[in-house]
This record gives structure tokens, C-alpha cells and sequence, in this order.
């Protein structure tokens, strides 16, 4: 991952990459908005979309009623834990 040096000039504020190999800085400079949207593209590797009506369909096909509960079941788990990171 990059590393940024945060420069204040005159009140405000900027973000310029500093390449750790060579010792020198890049151009361009970035506000903190710019900064977070690079940093998230970088740190993000794939986009899941939960499309809940879809999954509930799904799960209402499933022929066997212990089977379709241990999936709903499951499925509430992992509601939970997505929802503790939150």
C-alpha cells in the first residue's frame, strides 16, 4: 500500500504520495476526500450484492422444511455478523 505525507500550507491541507524507494515524492497532491476514494479502490477487491428477495425466493424452493431452516438459520448468522462490523 502507499504511503502519504499530509502537508498543511497556509491552512490547508494536502496529501502527496511518498515513494519509500526512491526517496521522492509523487506530483500530484489530493484532499482528504480524494485520498479516502484511492485508498478505498485500492483496498477493495470485489462488490457483493445481497439482493434479499432473491436469496428468499431461493430458499423457499428448497423442498426439504429442515433443510430450508438450516439455510434461513445460517443465512440470519451471517445477517448478524455482517451487521457486528457495522
Amino acid at each position: 500500500m502507499s504511503r502519504y505525507h499530509k502537508i498543511v500550507t497556509n491552512g490547508e491541507v494536502r496529501y502527496r504520495e511518498f515513494n519509500e524507494a526512491t526517496g521522492f515524492y509523487e506530483e500530484e497532491t489530493l484532499s482528504e476526500e480524494e485520498l479516502v476514494e484511492q485508498l478505498l479502490e485500492e483496498a477493495i477487491e470485489e462488490v457483493i450484492e445481497v439482493d434479499k428477495a432473491q436469496i428468499e425466493r431461493a430458499i423457499s424452493t428448497i423442498p426439504d422444511r429442515y433443510q430450508r431452516e438450516l439455510v434461513q438459520t445460517y443465512l440470519d448468522y451471517i445477517e448478524r455478523l455482517a451487521e457486528s462490523f457495522e
